[in-house]
């Protein structure tokens, strides 16, 4: 039976090769009643079909296309929900019935979004035809992301009240500043680009990290080629900030305050060497003034040849008070531990896999990951590179120790420096991985919830700051710092030189002065960047183009210095800070037993010089 959609249903004769902007499965489609009216069967109930929801891209037009993939049989159009098992006979009704959707976007007239009690849409033509789809299963965010960026759409207006319809003007075409850009430049080549973009706003709000975090770096890349007079600013500010809708956390207004002059720094130190910190053991191997330790490598980092010991201190694979024989223990059970997770992933057989998607997906994301990341480096360097595989090893046991989480794209950069650190000992690169991660897990969550709130601490340190530069971001639509995303996700790994970013790292483990000082540091390069950015008044391309252009360009003795000198200028005006930058940077000694000793331990390392 074929559907009654008239010039809005082709069968298969009709397709043809086409790019796809948007798949979404699990999408239903209703409105289907009199398909079947005089059929007994169906006089008190309704037949829905779920299926494959695409906006396709032809040579000359694009089409919203929908085919059933599933049939259910619900008794009430209105408490209906999708049947997730199927008939004996699924396959060839489905086939019997031939429902192939396909509207031409250029005949859209205006679209209705329901989100009452089932998320839905009703899609109008011009010829009057209505359809509508269900996301039951599935969230509709992306699709109408994606329509507002094909499509221009203005809201429907009656007695100065809006309906709730959306008229749709007309259609967005390939030329449009961004999209074209992103298109001749083919970086891309197995996605459609408008998907790119709309996929990166979407990403903030519902989608994981492995969408936001390359394609925000791809997006910036496309800016780069842009010259100031060709100013597609406006357009990718109206896209980004779609994603703050409804955001949990939202950029406020908050009161500046007046600052007393930054305080000069003392240059950097020499790093920790071997005969410092060996000579803070006592005779059994017990590192007795951990806190020294850690003040030394805060303002001089550590000697590259003595990192593979001080780092497993660092990211708690050993305790700073445990003894050389219980280190020897330790390092026996994390040897054992790591090859039961390890022997689960290795022998799990491909009938396993075929049943478990989520760890199949995960699989092929850090085969693709593990191929691309740091690959200029000797390390890593060469296709039958035996250090791929244990990086490979490493992250796939990962998965194992923290399914939850499991595998998000950005994971291999962090991996990457400690594997090199650990001469490519898998055990301990593994177990200093995970003390890195339980730093740093809730940059990678689901709902990026983690990153949503650093973004807004960033701005609220900004605007205490630097508030003539957090002025000039906010009238440049540029305010939610979204230019800042890739620093924080993976703490500037793609911003500093390989051998700095070891430094870089080592500094932030120690937790001084402060658990937040790597917001500073990022306060500190953009204020380094402040007369640029003002001076030629950049809107939100020319950021992105300036931010990107800083990576691996980056000074880090000045960035370090400047961002403890911004510490020390926010520490002497703690009394007229707002609470939340207050809290942010532990100045509320007084709350906890912890920051009270904290605080001591830093006027310690002070007091020594070391700072």
């Amino acid at each position: 039976m074929n559907s009654t959609y008239t010039g809005s249903v082709s069968t298969a004769s009709d397709e043809e090769f086409g790019t796809e902007y948007f798949v979404q499965q699990g999408v239903a489609i209703k409105s289907l009643s009199k398909l079947h009216k005089g059929s007994k069967r169906h006089k008190n109930a309704e037949t829905h079909y779920t299926g494959i929801l695409k906006i396709m891209k032809y040579k000359t037009d694009k089409f919203i296309e929908w085919k059933p993939t599933e049939m259910s049989i619900v008794p009430d159009v209105d408490e209906w929900n999708i049947v997730d098992t199927g008939f004996k006979n699924q396959e060839k009704n489905l086939n019997d019935h031939n429902i192939d959707i396909k509207i031409n976007l250029a005949t859209l007239k205006s679209y209705k979004l329901k989100k009452h009690k089932k998320h839905q849409i009703s899609i109008l033509q011009t010829n009057g035809s209505l359809v509508t789809f269900l996301f039951e299963s599935s969230p509709i965010n992306d699709f109408i992301t994606a329509l507002k960026t094909l499509l221009y759409t203005e809201k429907e207006i009656r007695h100065h009240r809006p309906t709730g319809v959306m008229l749709v003007l007309g259609e967005r075409q390939d030329s449009d500043p961004l999209c074209q850009s992103i298109k001749e430049l083919k970086i891309f080549p197995d996605q459609p680009p408008t998907s790119t973009v709309w996929s990166f706003i979407s990403g903030f709000q519902n989608n994981p990290v492995e969408k936001t975090y390359e394609t925000f770096a791809k997006i910036s890349d496309v800016l780069l080629t842009r010259t100031p007079d060709t100013r597609p600013d406006q357009e990718v500010a109206e896209l980004l900030n779609r994603a703050e809708e409804d955001d949990e956390y939202t950029m406020l207004e908050h009161p500046t305050s007046i600052l007393p002059p930054r305080p000069s720094i003392k240059p950097r130190k020499m790093p920790l060497n071997q005969t410092k910190f060996y000579e803070s053991m006592d005779e059994e191997g017990r590192i007795i003034n951990s806190d020294e330790i850690k003040s030394i490598i805060f303002y001089g980092g550590v000697e590259h040849s003595l990192r593979r010991v001080v780092w497993k201190f660092l990211l708690e694979y050993y305790p700073w008070n445990s003894t050389r024989e219980q280190r020897t223990y330790i390092d026996e059970q994390k040897k054992v531990e790591y090859e039961r997770m390890k022997v689960q992933w290795m022998n799990m057989s491909s009938d396993q896999m075929s049943r478990f998607n989520m760890y199949r997906d995960r699989k092929s994301l850090i085969d693709k990951d593990v191929y691309r990341t740091d690959r200029t480096l000797d390390f890593y360097a060469g296709d039958r590179n035996d250090n791929l595989v244990k990086l490979h090893n490493v992250l796939m046991t990962y998965v194992m120790y923290n399914f939850d989480l499991g595998y998000v794209q950005g994971m291999s950069d962090l991996l990457s420096p400690i594997l090199v650190i650990m001469n490519s000992d898998e055990v301990e690169s593994f177990w200093c991985f995970v003390g890195f991660m339980n730093r740093v897990n809730t940059n990678f969550e689901l709902k990026q919830t983690g990153m949503k709130k650093q973004l807004n601490d960033l701005h609220y340190l900004l605007s205490t700051v630097s508030p003539e530069l957090e002025s000039h971001l906010k009238k440049m639509d540029s305010s939610n710092m979204y230019f800042c995303f890739r620093w924080l996700l993976v703490l500037f790994k793609r911003e500093f030189v390989y051998s700095d970013i070891m430094q870089l790292w080592e500094v932030l483990w120690t937790d001084m002065p402060c658990s937040n000082f790597h917001l500073l540091i990022c306060v500190a390069i953009l204020d380094n960047e402040r007369e640029t950015i003002i001076n030629e008044n950049y809107g939100l391309t020319e950021i992105l183009k300036h931010v990107n252009n800083l990576s691996e360009r980056i000074n880090l003795d000045q960035a370090l210095t400047t961002a403890y000198s911004i510490y020390e200028q926010l520490k002497e005006a703690k009394t007229s800070l707002s609470d939340s930058v207050s809290e942010l940077l532990g100045f509320r000694i007084n709350n906890t037993d912890d920051n009270n000793i904290r605080e001591e331990e830093y006027e310690k390392a002070l007091s020594m010089n070391y700072i």
